[in-house]
């Protein structure tokens, strides 16, 4: 559910966040940072794999968009 992948997304975050990788030349940070697009659904004999890809992509997308190093729920934005 979403819950919980919000919560696995928190803990890589944190992981990143805790390697301290320098990243020389980044707009966003001078560590290494991470940007992930959250999407679940309960599937149906008619859903397609397809689906929930294009719907963490398109979260990414909105990570990417709104700042970076974020986690973006394609089911938050959507509904907004």
């Amino acid at each position: 559910n979403s819950a919980g992948a919000i919560i696995v997304a928190e803990r890589i975050h944190q992981a990143i966040q805790s390697l301290n990788i320098p990243h020389q030349g980044s707009d966003v940070s001078d560590k290494i940072t991470i940007s992930l697009g959250i999407a679940t659904l309960i599937p149906t004999i008619e859903t397609q794999p397809s689906l929930l890809i294009r719907q963490a992509d398109q979260a990414l997308y909105w990570a990417k968009q709104e700042g970076r190093n974020q986690s973006i729920c394609f089911a938050d934005k959507f509904i907004r």
